[in-house]
């Protein structure tokens, strides 16, 4: 992979203090999950690229009816801080973590997808980031 140098400054600048993990695509990794994690990668090199798409479905969490948007292109790092300013803390994960996380929060980014309590929460945030 070619890397130019605002791309490298961008990504030592999103990586600088964060903890990376890494996925191995084996036999006990789910195609779709590396497929996300490909496709997140692949926003962060290229964060200035606009939201072509965001995908929607519904989930739970906790028993709970959550919305999810899952962006295709953006930037997901503004999009989480965007989502922290405007919903208050959320969770960046559901599942995997050492510490759980604590339910029903208002909102969780996880698996490439942003988590809603609120439908109106889900349509703020597909408002502001449709409207790129």
């Amino acid at each position: 992979m070619n890397i130019n140098n605002d791309q490298l400054k961008m990504l030592n600048g999103i990586l600088q203090g964060r903890e990376i993990k890494l996925l191995m695509a084996g036999r006990q990794t789910g195609k779709s999950h590396y497929a996300a994690y490909a496709r997140m990668f692949n926003d962060i090199m290229n964060a200035n690229a606009k939201v072509s798409d965001i995908l929607l479905s519904k989930g739970t969490v906790y028993r709970s009816r959550y919305y999810t948007a899952e962006p295709i292109g953006g930037n997901w790092l503004e999009m989480e801080t965007w989502c922290s300013q405007t919903f208050g803390e959320g969770s960046r994960a559901l599942w995997g973590d050492k510490k759980a996380p604590e339910p029903a929060r208002r909102w969780y980014a996880n698996n490439r997808k942003f988590w809603f309590r609120s439908e109106k929460d889900r349509t703020m945030f597909i408002l502001r980031w449709s409207s790129q």
